[in-house]
């Protein structure tokens, strides 16, 4: 079936099609509207100032989504990290940030951009380094998730480890970067200063950031194992990959590590918002990449050995990976 996906681009998106729909067909049965949230989160609430209808926020949710996995597809394959042909990567991605309550929430939005973060800290050449103007717009975009749901500031702990994997040591950068972070929220305190909201916006900063909790949700039996089921897919997909990073060109070392590090951030998030069943949106990049390397390096192997048994165990593996991603 892989073998199948990878070949033919009408059968690839045919499947992204049928998957989506399956995926999304309780929101649409029982569409969510915009509600604005007590949590510290300005850009989404004006957002939801706009009143879009609840069907038009599942359309607008679901778009978004279909279109970062065409987005973050085009970037791997650009960079070299996926194969030009394969849709995979979308596909895979489409599941992680579809899979657990799918609708128009902060989480969805600001996990949409950690691609755009992604893609200005994704090197294209042999020269190993990022310009001053890509760290501030990646800090930038940072600091805009986290007006949009302000837990994405988690993103800072990756970015420090991504910069010490291109080696960002210089005064300069970390200047560059801390600016970059300010920069939108000293647009938004000026607005708030004249509004007189301030004080209350520094409040609910304070009191979200330090409402650290071990959150259990309500989920099935069923629900559980699916959730367990795509967890232990990516986990051990991201320990093959890292394991095997040695293999690769620095190039290709260095921006799949940027690509993994993401999911330090998606721990760190945890805590602020639910353990357990775990959102996979802020490990949709991830996922999306270490899955999809592991699949195709299933695919390698299974036309170098006489014996397929390998090739139907990741078919099997690839469908439950779907089945998993719709029950939840």
């Amino acid at each position: 079936m892989l073998k199948l996906f990878e070949k033919s681009t009408v059968v690839q998106a045919l499947v992204i099609l049928l998957v989506t729909a399956l995926l999304w067909f309780k929101s649409f049965i029982n569409p969510q509207p915009m509600m604005p949230t007590d949590n510290y989160a300005p850009l989404y609430n004006l957002l939801c100032s706009l009143h879009p209808s609840p069907v038009l926020s599942t359309i607008i949710a679901m778009t978004l989504v279909v279109l970062g996995g065409f987005f973050f597809n085009i970037m791997v394959a650009g960079v070299g990290l996926a194969s030009q042909n394969s849709l995979l990567p979308t596909l895979l991605f489409i599941m992680a940030m579809s899979a657990v309550s799918p609708a128009l929430t902060p989480s969805l939005l600001a996990a949409l951009i950690v691609i755009a973060i992604i893609k200005m800290l994704m090197l294209r050449s042999s020269l190993l380094a990022v310009s001053s103007d890509k760290i501030f717009g990646v800090a930038s975009l940072i600091g805009i998730a986290s007006m949009i749901y302000l837990p994405a500031l988690t993103l800072v702990a990756a970015y420090l480890l991504i910069a010490v994997n291109y080696r960002l040591y210089s005064w300069r950068d970390w200047m560059v970067f801390l600016l970059g972070l300010l920069a939108p929220y000293l647009l938004l305190w000026s607005v708030q200063l004249f509004t007189d909201d301030l004080v209350d916006g520094f409040a609910a900063m304070g009191d979200e950031l330090s409402n650290l909790t071990l959150t259990v949700g309500s989920f099935s039996t069923l629900q559980s194992f699916a959730n367990i089921t795509l967890l232990t897919a990516f986990l051990v997909s991201l320990f093959v990959v890292w394991r095997r990073l040695g293999e690769k060109p620095i190039v290709w070392q260095k921006n799949a590590t940027t690509v993994m590090l993401v999911t330090v951030a998606a721990i760190a998030m945890l805590p602020f918002t639910q353990v357990y069943p775990v959102n996979l949106q802020f490990f949709a990049v991830p996922f999306a990449f270490c899955l999809s390397q592991r699949f195709a390096l299933s695919s390698h192997r299974s036309r170098t050995s006489r014996s397929s048994w390998r090739s139907h165990l990741f078919d099997i593996l690839f469908i439950l990976i779907l089945i998993a991603a719709v029950v939840c």
